[in-house]
């Protein structure tokens, strides 16, 4: 067979349909590159907007010394931001001996209305009248609802790194669910 017996009349289809191909191929290809970048982009501000929110949080911080036999706590709350902090409650829990989370209702639950800007204040917790206590004074861990100043509600716990935004509007849910198992 020789070259001149090819029927080459349609090879300027094949080119046409080949480089439409390609041409298609890198279209979606480009597509599909700024889908990626634009979800990457997303992701990455609002994890900046998430840690903007939580840029007062994290400077609101509580610390426990636990009485006697665990019933009884001495809270010190301290508001390291420059805003007020609102409706401020104090909360113990501990895991209990059959592994489960406790986190008992405390006498006093009242919350401090206000903690201002760069303020500190100290209050007294205790186990309400009833409640079974802790299995020990060392098991006994503090936390700390508030308000911020943009009106969203926080749980920091003593030790965790960064605080808990409490979605569901029950800081002792939010507790559960930031503790995980036992």
């Amino acid at each position: 067979m020789s070259v001149a017996a090819v029927d080459w009349g349609s090879v300027p289809d094949w080119i046409a349909g080949v480089g439409s191909v390609i041409a298609t191929l890198l279209a979606v290809s480009g597509l599909l590159y700024e889908m990626r970048k634009r979800r990457l982009n997303e992701a990455r501000a609002d994890a900046e907007r998430r840690a903007a929110a939580a840029n007062q949080a994290r400077l609101v911080s509580v610390q426990a010394r636990v009485r006697g036999d665990g019933h009884r706590a001495e809270f010190t709350l301290r508001n390291d931001s420059g805003a007020p902090i609102r409706t401020v409650t104090p909360v113990l829990y501990w895991a209990d001996t059959d592994g489960v989370w406790r986190i008992p209702r405390l006498s006093n639950g009242n919350p401090h209305a206000v903690l201002g800007p760069h303020e500190s204040a100290t209050s007294f917790a205790e186990v309400a009248f009833g409640e079974p206590g802790p299995p020990g004074p060392g098991a006994v861990r503090s936390a700390v609802a508030f308000t911020d100043a943009e009106g969203r509600r926080w749980l920091s716990l003593t030790g965790a790194g960064s605080p808990v935004p409490v979605l569901d509007h029950s800081d002792a849910g939010a507790l559960l669910s930031a503790l995980g198992p036992p």
